[in-house]
């Protein structure tokens, strides 16, 4: 009996050594998301930086999403008008909206810039100034809904359809939880955006109802400091309510580098609060970002398959354009991860081969790297556009990158057009001719040259500046176009 205690004795010792370490291993590498329990019908909490869904209820369920309408109205304004241009209020502004609805004393006559008009819709939610700002963009709010739609769809929502600037109830004006993250989003990204929403006060001047000036207030409590709901990880958001839709929240948060956004749709007062202060605990506490593990490894697999799939060719070396991150629960194993390709977007584009524009635009300068570096460039960063990569962890979106890719320098001079191998070989000339006034200079006539090689020089780039602004007119690419793509080549060589 002794004999058999001790074997029992034994083999529970051995269970307990090697199978405790194994069950720790499991919880603390097992991808395991957590949930919460809301009020609301709907709502979704999204990583802002690498578009990962953390929660979801009912997210792609269509609800009505009241004033957080404004964000998107707000979003489209931003593309089309600088913050000093003057906004006059017409009389179907003002009155043209439901009785005793949010307004900002705003009366028929009153001028106000952009950016007072944007405090008023953003910070008091004044529909008044939601319909002055979509007839100054648009000339009507049909037009500008328009606008506020095609917006939507450049921003990956499809779920929605936006049938007026302020959100006032339309059964034909709708959206889900997660197309006004996507929004959202966009808005965390733009930088006069959250310019706006910093400010928890600002004062309308020159109005006539109140010549004195009125003092709006934030009205999302979250930022509120006085308010029982403060949340000092909430850095932007908005509010909203109808009867018809109940009240709904859009959120911005910020804790250390990461950014969040949640929604709630249909929502009860005050849960709206206490169901996105839910999200952003989950979110911020359960869930961290990672870096790709092994990115080379993974590179490497998918120009294999960007070959097979037709979009490099087997010449072609492949890029992340940034560091990848991923959304993952907290200290989660990247085990099983898997990506896909989104479909590429395509876009219709001109031949824009220079005759001897280089890509350094703050130099005209010539030789070996300007040869490859001409107006074609231009045309390969707008036709070679690689889709967008996303990572899956059991089926699961976690991430995304875009990629880039370089070309050897003959297959490019293979697929340049005419113009631009004649470009190569003239830029290649002007490289041996410099060259050989180099050598004038040094051991020649030395001062004299030298001199007139300065008066040359300026006639030079006289002419260069000329032939690049009839070539950027030809190509229909503005400068400031031209240089943002010329960032955008600088930063690809850096990584």
């Amino acid at each position: 009996m002794r004999n058999k205690g001790r074997i029992v004795y034994s083999i529970l010792c051995f269970l307990l050594f090697f199978l405790l370490p194994l069950s720790d291993s499991i919880k603390v590498y097992a991808a395991t998301w957590g949930s919460v329990e809301l009020t609301g019908e709907s709502a979704v909490l999204m990583d802002a930086d690498t578009g990962a869904i953390l929660f979801s209820k009912n997210g792609e369920e269509k609800g009505y999403p009241a004033s957080i309408t404004k964000v998107l109205t707000a979003l489209v304004v931003l593309d089309h008008c600088n913050l000093d241009e003057k906004v006059t209020f017409s009389h179907d502004a003002v009155y043209n909206v439901d009785a005793g609805s949010s307004n900002a004393q705003i009366e028929a006559g009153d001028v106000l810039t952009v950016n007072d008009c944007l405090h008023a819709l953003l910070l008091k939610s004044a529909n008044e100034s939601a319909n002055a700002l979509a007839e100054h963009v648009a000339g009507s709010r049909e037009a500008f809904a328009e606008m506020m739609n095609d917006k939507a769809k450049e921003l990956g929502c499809t779920g929605s359809h936006f049938d007026n600037p302020s959100g006032l109830f339309s059964e034909n004006h709708y959206t889900t939880a997660k197309d006004m993250a996507l929004i959202a989003v966009a808005a965390f990204h733009n930088e006069k955006f959250l310019d706006i929403e910093k400010n928890l006060r600002h004062t309308l001047n020159g109005l006539q109802r109140l010549p004195e000036g009125n003092t709006i207030y934030m009205e999302h409590k979250m930022m509120l400091p006085d308010s029982r709901f403060y949340d000092k990880r909430v850095v932007a958001g908005k509010t909203g309510f109808t009867k018809n839709s109940g009240n709904t929240l859009l959120t911005l948060a910020k804790e250390g580098d990461r950014r969040l956004v949640t929604v709630v749709l249909g929502d009860k007062t005050p849960y709206h609060y206490i169901d996105t202060k839910a999200l952003l605990d989950l979110g911020f506490l359960e869930t961290e970002q990672q870096e790709l593990e092994d990115s080379a490894n993974y590179l490497e697999r998918i120009r294999l398959e960007a070959v097979k799939q037709g979009y490099i060719t087997v010449e072609d070396k492949l890029h992340f354009s940034g560091k990848v991150l991923l959304s993952l629960p907290k200290e989660a194993s990247q085990e099983g991860l898997e990506f896909q390709f989104l479909l590429p977007k395509t876009e219709e584009t001109e031949d824009t081969s220079a005759d001897d524009m280089t890509a350094n635009e703050e130099s005209p300068t010539t030789g070996a790297d300007a040869s490859v570096s001409s107006g074609s460039s231009i045309r390969r960063l707008k036709e070679n556009a690689l889709p967008e990569l996303v990572f899956l962890l059991d089926g699961r979106m976690v991430g995304k990158a875009s990629l880039y890719k370089e070309q050897n320098i003959r297959v490019m001079f293979e697929e340049a057009s005419p113009k631009t191998k004649a470009a190569f070989f003239a830029v290649t000339i002007s490289g041996v001719t410099v060259i050989i006034a180099i050598l004038a200079f040094l051991f020649g006539g030395g001062a004299l040259y030298g001199a007139k090689n300065i008066v040359d020089e300026r006639k030079r780039r006289k002419k260069w500046k000329e032939r690049r602004k009839k070539r950027l007119e030809e190509m229909k690419i503005s400068e400031e176009e031209f240089r943002k793509l010329m960032e955008e080549r600088k930063k690809r060589k850096k990584h």
